[in-house]
């Protein structure tokens, strides 16, 4: 055979064995995705450990069906691909418990089901191609179903839509979070306590704590019956849920922290509550609700619970005789944001009570709180409650506002020294940084012809990349608006790590009691006589607390008698004469709180003003609930779909930049034509 013939053989049979080859190893390993690396900044093709562990813990299986038509928009078409891959991702790692159904409604069989089963309508939009335009109806829908309870997304919940120039931008919503949200409402809406107990792995354990015997004889006739009559409700509301589910017991015990409370354990996780906080309450005791929430607490598959103490909206009282109405809360909008993954619940901190019915307490710009709110607040952490602060030094003063003048004025908590007592100050004074975020000054370049100029402005402060701490890692910006600043000191007990810092540049204003003129104006900058450093902006402290009231009388004793006569050394231990019929603790056990040093960060003025950028905000506070509800530092948000902007160079650096660009290309010439010069020499010889 001629060597010519040979040679193609050889050639064609090499090709088509390795293509057989390639194929064959596609199909072996299609299924296997253990062997794919993401290196992309912030994991865009891969699931979060979050989402992995919310698919993976479901008691049962899932099904998500996408209904998408083929023929659709130009401009969402590219978007189809990008769900299907995200969904069978959903369907490979979940070990079994979610199931993805695509469709294209093309029959009209198909359609009909999808809208007496689902309630699913087709959404008109544009279509043009080379020789026509028209309007039709498509399908671009998610639905979530979980039992007899459904999720359902339309294109307005999963997409952005902007306009630069005239063209339009349409741009998938973070589709990760989007989902893992409605597989967790699906779910837990379709969860019921006596469900969750019946599917759980082994029983759940409460213990009541009583007083010990030897102690009975110390209290009041009428304290014991009230410490019955309570026992009694408690066991009646165990009842309920069967014997089989719930394994029940009493112990004495001579821990002070530990009496007259009953303890919820199921797997690692532990909560607890007081039967009743003072024996005149014990007729009114809510230990049904409290043994409920406790249960839905540690059982998986429940909504998270969200407590918000909010102040109130600053308004004139003496208004509301010319019939004038206060206005909307400046946290009403986050509130709505927030309901769509928490059972959100306005608390009351008034009465003195802590909030054991919420797994996280949010407590934004408290003012003038008295002891009992400190109380309810100190209380839910020795039982083990999570709280985030958002704190002020300062508040925008409205009257100042309404006469055209930009000011704040100082604000007083209440809570910095039951703070400080944990290892946080709040400094009383306004941060100012060279790193900030504009403010649209309006400016009239000639007579009736104005114009919208952005300066800087100081007391906005950008913080760009923040690193050192699990719930911040991923943000690529942050912004603070007119806040304080926070100090730390070592306290017993207690781990206290800095989350968020300024720039060096970075200086503080003292404000006084008139308050402190913070106008735009041009030319805002830092006085060359102020040092410039860091400043801590929000901070995270776990451990096992100390009551800030050891050794206090309780808010709650009504005749306010005389102190406790406590002793930190007797070890936590009871003694005859110290023996009281109450629900309070001294200590807690391993609890976090998270302090920021500003509440504007998350209110509706941080998102009238930053607009776009206040996503950032919103995802620094969903990373603070997620880190402050886990019991280790593994970071569980996503921060799929985050800008990643380049960061602005200053002038002198841009000029450096520039003069390598010239005088590296002029060398490059240089040595390209000593190249050829030396090669023609060498060809000429």
């Amino acid at each position: 055979m001629n060597r010519k013939y040979i040679f193609l053989i050889n050639t064609w049979a090499t090709v088509l064995l390795l293509g057989a080859n390639l194929l064959l190893f596609n199909v072996i390993f299609s299924r296997f995705t253990a062997g794919r690396i993401d290196i992309t900044q912030y994991k865009e093709h891969s699931l979060s450990p979050h989402t992995l562990k919310t698919i993976r813990g479901l008691p049962d299986k899932v099904e998500i069906i996408g209904v998408f038509s083929t023929n659709t928009h130009r401009l969402l078409k590219p978007l189809i691909p990008r769900i299907r891959d995200l969904l069978e991702s959903y369907a490979q790692e979940s070990s079994g418990h979610v199931a993805v159904d695509l469709m294209n409604p093309s029959s009209d069989k198909t359609i009909k089901h999808l809208y007496e089963e689902f309630g699913i309508k087709p959404f008109p939009v544009p279509l043009e191609s080379k020789y026509k335009k028209e309007v039709k109806s498509i399908y671009f829908n998610i639905i979530i179903k979980y039992g007899d309870q459904t999720v359902k997304y339309v294109l307005d919940d999963m997409i952005d839509v902007s306009e630069t120039a005239g063209e339009l931008t349409v741009k998938l919503k973070d589709m990760e979070q989007l989902l893992t949200k409605g597989i967790k409402k699906a779910s837990t809406s379709f969860t019921s306590i006596d469900s969750a107990l019946a599917a759980a792995a082994q029983p759940v354990s409460i213990t009541f704590y009583r007083v010990p015997k030897e102690f009975l004889t110390q209290i009041p006739e009428k304290d014991r019956k009230s410490i019955d009559e309570a026992g009694v409700k408690l066991k009646k509301a165990i009842e309920k849920y069967g014997k089989n589910t719930i394994q029940y017991k009493e112990e004495e015990t001579k821990l002070r922290d530990k009496i007259l409370n009953v303890e919820i354990s199921f797997l690692k996780k532990k909560v607890m509550f007081p039967l009743f906080l003072e024996t005149a309450d014990v007729s009114k005791s809510d230990v049904a609700e409290n043994l409920e929430a406790g249960l839905k607490r540690v059982l998986p598959g429940f909504t998270r619970t969200l407590g918000l103490a909010l102040p109130p909206p600053d308004f004139d009282p003496q208004m509301a005789r010319f019939g004038r109405q206060p206005p909307p809360s400046e946290f009403a909008a986050l509130e709505s944001l927030l309901q769509s993954e928490y059972e959100v619940k306005n608390i009351d901190l008034s009465s003195g009570k802590p909030p054991i019915e919420v797994e996280v307490l949010l407590v934004a710009r408290p003012e003038n709180y008295k002891e009992k709110e400190l109380f309810a607040i100190d209380q839910y952490i020795m039982l083990g409650g999570r709280v985030i602060f958002f704190m002020d030094s300062s508040k925008l003063d409205i009257q100042a506002l309404q006469a055209g003048k930009l000011s704040i004025k100082p604000v007083k908590s209440g809570l910095n020294e039951m703070l400080e007592s944990w290892g946080v100050k709040v400094v009383d004074q306004v941060l100012s940084d060279e790193n900030n975020y504009p403010y649209p000054l309006p400016r009239e370049i000639q007579p009736g012809l104005p114009v919208i100029e952005e300066v800087p402005y100081p007391y906005f402060v950008k913080i760009v990349a923040p690193k050192g701490h699990g719930a911040v890692n991923n943000l690529a910006e942050l912004y603070f608006l007119w806040p304080a600043v926070l100090e730390t000191k070592k306290v017993s007990g207690l781990t206290i790590k800095s989350m968020v810092e300024s720039s060096s540049k970075s200086w503080l204003q003292p404000i006084t009691g008139k308050g402190l003129d913070v106008t735009p104006s041009h030319g805002m900058k830092n006085s060359s006589n102020i040092a410039t450093k860091p400043y801590t902006l929000a901070v995270s402290v776990s451990g096992k607390f100390t009551s800030f009231f050891k050794g206090k009388s309780s808010p709650l004793d009504k005749k306010g008698g005389p102190e406790d006569k406590r002793n930190p050394k007797t070890d936590n231990k009871t003694s005859k004469e110290s023996v009281k019929p109450e629900g309070r603790r001294d200590e807690s056990s391993n609890s976090r709180i998270i302090v920021v040093s500003d509440s504007d960060i998350i209110s509706e003025v941080a998102m009238k003003i930053l607009e776009r950028s206040y996503q950032f905000n919103l995802k620094f506070l969903s990373n603070l609930l997620e880190w402050i509800q886990s019991d280790d530092e593994e970071f569980v948000t996503s921060a799929k779909g985050l800008p990643r902007p380049l960061q602005e160079m200053s002038e002198s650096k841009k000029s450096f930049v520039q003069h390598s660009i010239w005088i590296g290309s002029l060398l490059f010439l240089i040595l390209l034509f000593l190249i050829t010069h030396i090669l023609r020499r060498r060809v000429n010889l």
